[in-house]
């Protein structure tokens, strides 16, 4: 194993350790938004731009993972079409309200939205336009990162300012975490690592809160395995029409 291999995999750890001991207060918070909208028989949005996309695709339809999530997808805003195209529509203004006109998110549902920076228009304002239409909003994002770069959207805000619960996901500033001899920059980003471990640890919370209240949690099953499909079926039944990516 060569030296910074193994320093990666213990800077990640350092990582996980310091979200699990700072951040479990605000997870258990956010699992309570979640499962106030899942006893209100609403949903729970997941969205993010660029990479942070990847967490909408994390907790959907995964096995083991909650049965009323709908990410709002939106390619446009993914590596898909073009990087470079992405970056700068991510910066747009009022392209968020476009895309919660078209997944309309009902009062007293839960939005994860996810940014590491926390800074641009299009998570910022997802946030802010959300609140204003009886959406709770969990924030995923790094204060520190976020705190080190100026706010770049018209509202001047940052993501942990706009969000009814934030959890700080430790990423450092830029992501990328491993600085090599003879490089420059740094390599190895660590956000989906860390963004996923959130996210996965929230639906550990939501769950032992729920059977602890004597409710049964929806729970997605691996389909692969013998009577997967079987069992999910009554969730493709129930949700087809009001999960879109479904």
């Amino acid at each position: 194993m060569s030296t910074y291999t193994k320093e990666f995999k213990q800077l990640v750890q350092y990582k996980i350790d310091e979200i699990f001991l700072d951040e479990i207060a605000n997870i258990e918070r956010a699992a309570d938004l979640i499962i106030s909208s899942i006893i209100k028989d609403r949903l729970v949005y997941v969205f993010g731009t660029g990479h942070s996309m990847l967490m909408g695709m994390e907790m959907f339809t995964r096995a083991g993972g909650l049965v009323q999530v709908s990410p709002m997808f939106d390619l446009s805003l993914s590596g898909y079409n073009g990087g470079i195209r992405a970056t700068y529509l991510e910066r747009l203004p009022s392209y968020a309200k476009a895309l919660l006109d078209y997944y309309s998110p009902e009062v007293g549902s839960t939005l994860i939205v996810v940014s590491s920076s926390g800074k641009n228009a299009v998570p910022v304002e997802m946030a802010i336009e959300a609140r204003k239409r009886g959406i709770k909003v969990i924030a995923l994002t790094s204060i520190e990162y976020s705190k080190s770069v100026p706010a770049a959207n018209p509202a001047g805000k940052k993501l942990f300012e706009v969000a009814d619960v934030v959890i700080d996901t430790k990423v450092p500033v830029g992501d990328a975490a491993l600085q090599i001899k003879g490089l420059e920059q740094k390599v190895a980003s660590v956000s989906t690592i860390l963004d996923a471990y959130v996210l996965e640890t929230l639906v550990v919370v939501v769950v032992e809160k729920m059977l602890s209240m004597d409710l049964k949690p929806s729970i997605w099953m691996e389909p692969n395995v013998p009577g997967g499909d079987e069992f999910n079926k009554q969730y493709w039944e129930k949700y087809f029409k009001r999960i879109k990516p479904l």
